[in-house]
């Protein structure tokens, strides 16, 4: 077994707060950058700053909240410095960023 097949990062998939069942009804599980994304989600639900978006149009007032959520995100290791690109859209927040040991752009 090498290095690479190791499996560092695996977590219960979880979607609106309950846990998503597979096929045989056990709980469904996440691997690598995939877990490292639901784990910021995760943060960045429970920081309460997607409350402060709600009903904000200014762009004075909507920036330094983004600039918040982006300083959160950083706070991950797993997360290479400056790769994340938050982009507000009409459907909500689009988050990118690169992981250190998967590499690539991964969506969050």
């Amino acid at each position: 077994m090498t290095f690479d097949e190791i499996q560092l990062h695996i977590d219960l998939n979880v979607v609106d707060g309950d846990f998503v069942l597979n096929d045989s009804l056990s709980p469904a599980t996440l691997q690598k950058a995939d877990v490292i994304a639901q784990d910021i989600k995760h943060r960045i639900l429970e920081s309460g700053l997607l409350v402060k978006l709600v009903g904000l149009r200014n762009e004075n007032g909507i920036k330094p909240i983004l600039t918040e959520l982006e300083l959160l995100i950083e706070k991950d290791d797993r997360l290479k410095p400056g790769s994340i690109n938050i982009i507000k859209n009409d459907n909500g927040l689009s988050i990118d960023a690169k992981t250190r040991q998967y590499g690539g752009n991964h969506e969050i």
